[in-house]
């Protein structure tokens, strides 16, 4: 058949519906591609790539505005009150961490975790001080943001105190969790408490951790943190006599023993000056670790040269320390020290440290004393002959250059 072929019709038919499509404009008509008319579309859609740019920029600005102070604070309230309810402390720390608080804003937030726990029970004061401590280990909180929030909410005593009169003893149960948990020192809490700012708030502090650890924990803690106690006390407070009245009256003084040995061994010495008596007193007092103590060999000293000088020279007699005491009196002053020597040995022997404390005793006395004629070289002499102090000892002091104990410079000439 002259028939065309099927496919051959097909094609045919399908010419013209593809030719709108796959004709192209002639060369001759691309140059005036600027003319808007015909090709208006095609700038158009080079145009459409910008505007997802466009949109894109309200995406990275429209990230929620920092929330207002109220915000952070309702949310922190919330959050304390449901941990405290439930006891749940890694769901507290997350909530606390979806927060997002800026960090300018941490310390009056845990002010609010210690100030939502107040008028609530020990066991959830001390959940407030657990969670405290889990933010700092979490790296959310610092120590300084505990210390900010701490000193807030003391500012704020005299309106808490009218609800919760307890509010000073509440809040010195905080700062000795913090200090047992490490989240603040002994000498950091202490620093903006000086000269009785907030007092008694620093005793009340020490008075819990006793409470909490034990004294013998407590005491050395305070030793190595080489707080000044008198530095605490109010102005007016600030000497040893005061010092340890206020220490007692709060059950303290054991932080002192050494204060306390100084009020009581010349007493001591004074009601029976048997040298088996005194040793007992001391063993029965002080505790051992302080026997090689400077301090401790330091007062020992004193209260024997104080006792001395008492008998030989009693307050009645007006002798003049200028003058050169008699024989008697040398003979006494001799016997007393050899009466006292065992217990010195006892202290002193081989240690030179303690022995050049003994002989910044014996220079302390003298200075007090301004320097009677002949009494610092005669004990001197009665220290090496006796065996109390060894050479090494003298030399010692007579080469150390400390400025801490009066009377070197006449001592020495």
């Amino acid at each position: 058949s002259l028939r065309p072929a099927q496919s051959f019709l097909m094609n045919k038919n399908q010419v013209p519906k593809l030719q709108p499509q796959i004709t192209m404009i002639p060369p001759s008509a691309q140059p005036p591609r600027t003319q808007t008319p015909p090709l208006g579309q095609t700038p158009q859609l080079g145009l459409k790539t910008n505007p997802p740019l466009i949109q894109e920029k309200p995406a990275k600005t429209s990230k929620k505005p920092p929330p207002s102070k109220e915000e952070p604070l309702k949310l922190t309230e919330t959050v304390v009150t449901e941990y405290l309810n439930s006891g749940n402390a890694n769901e507290a720390v997350n909530g606390v961490r979806e927060m997002r608080a800026p960090k300018h804003f941490l310390p009056e937030m845990l002010s609010k975790v210690i100030i939502l726990s107040l008028d609530r029970s020990d066991e959830d004061k001390e959940k407030a001080s657990s969670l405290i401590s889990l933010l700092k280990q979490e790296g959310i909180a610092t120590s300084d943001n505990f210390m900010q929030a701490f000193l807030n909410v003391l500012d704020q005593c005299p309106k808490l105190e009218v609800d919760i009169p307890l509010v000073k003893s509440y809040l010195a149960q905080f700062a000795a969790r913090a200090i047992i948990s490490e989240l603040v020192s002994i000498s950091e809490l202490a620093q903006p408490l000086e000269s009785g700012t907030h007092f008694p708030l620093f005793l009340l502090c020490l008075q819990q951790l006793a409470k909490l650890q034990d004294r013998e924990w407590l005491t050395e803690l305070f030793q190595q943190s080489k707080v000044n106690m008198q530095k605490m006390l109010p102005e007016i407070d600030q000497n040893k006599d005061r010092m340890l009245e206020i220490l007692e009256g709060k059950g303290l003084s054991f932080l002192f023993p050494l204060l306390k040995l100084e009020k009581e061994l010349l007493k001591q010495i004074k009601l029976d000056p048997s040298p088996q008596t005194i040793y007992k007193w001391i063993k029965d007092n002080i505790s051992p670790k302080l026997h090689v103590d400077k301090g401790f060999v330091n007062i020992l000293m004193t209260s024997f040269l104080q006792y001395i000088s008492s008998e030989v020279n009693p307050p009645s007699d007006e002798t003049d320390s200028s003058s050169a005491p008699s024989k008697e009196q040398l003979e006494q002053e001799k016997q007393l020290l050899l009466s006292f020597k065992p217990v010195m040995q006892k202290f002193l022997h081989d240690h030179v440290d303690l022995q050049v404390s003994a002989l910044y005793a014996l220079q302390v006395h003298c200075h007090n004393s301004n320097f009677p004629k002949g009494m610092l070289l005669r004990f001197f002499v009665h220290f090496y002959d006796m065996e109390i102090i060894e050479e090494e000892a003298f030399l010692a002091w007579k080469e150390d250059i400390t400025q801490e104990f009066p009377g070197k410079g006449k001592a020495l000439f």
